[in-house]
């Protein structure tokens, strides 16, 4: 457990690198089959942040079921490196799949601390709803960048390519959360009649 924290840890700082355009990131990552099947570990130091966001937003009057909450979190998790190894493909980059997943997996946890964050602040009274809510439309933007760097170091394909690659699990994502959206509100509508 000690180890996986430490490598944890080291993942986190290597992506902070990497998204901050510092040197030395990649080399902060065991790129290994081992190393890829560990970086999945990568959601349960996300696992608390997603349950406070659960809890913050249920304070403010703004919660949604728990069981769909969760299985979101879940699907877009898992959602990644089957659309990752699609993306690759049509690419022609299948030999670097596992380091993007692995850079994407310890990536995100950054990503999940800023959303955290933002709620945390409304939580505490020191952001108000609009705010909030301005403050997730620049997310948007930051977790589009995010992921673009996170392909382009990790693939070593041109901008362009990298950034239309990213966008494919991006949308997978999106289309999950939508589906699954959708399927909890058609359930409850026919619960309700």
């Amino acid at each position: 457990m000690i180890r996986l924290i430490a490598e944890g840890w080291q993942g986190m700082q290597g992506a902070l690198r990497i998204l901050t355009f510092r040197a030395g990131g990649e080399a902060m990552f065991d790129v290994s089959l081992a190393g890829f099947w560990r970086s999945f570990a990568a959601a349960l130091f996300v696992l608390p942040l997603v349950a406070l966001v659960y809890f913050e937003r249920a304070h403010l009057g703004v919660g949604v079921s728990a069981a769909m909450y969760f299985l979101i979190f879940a699907a877009t998790w898992l959602s990644f490196p089957l659309s990752a190894a699609l993306a690759v493909a049509v690419i022609g980059a299948k030999p670097r799949y596992m380091a993007w997943v692995i850079l994407h997996n310890w990536g995100v946890v950054w990503l999940y601390l800023v959303i955290t964050a933002i709620w945390s602040l409304q939580v505490a009274g020191i952001i108000n709803a609009e705010f909030r809510d301005f403050l997730f439309f620049l997310y948007g933007y930051l977790r589009i960048l995010v992921h673009w760097r996170l392909a382009y170091v990790a693939l070593g394909v041109p901008t362009i390519t990298s950034a239309f690659t990213a966008a494919v699990p991006a949308l997978v994502s999106y289309i999950v959360l939508v589906g699954i959206s959708q399927a909890f509100a058609a359930s409850a509508a026919a619960a309700a009649s």
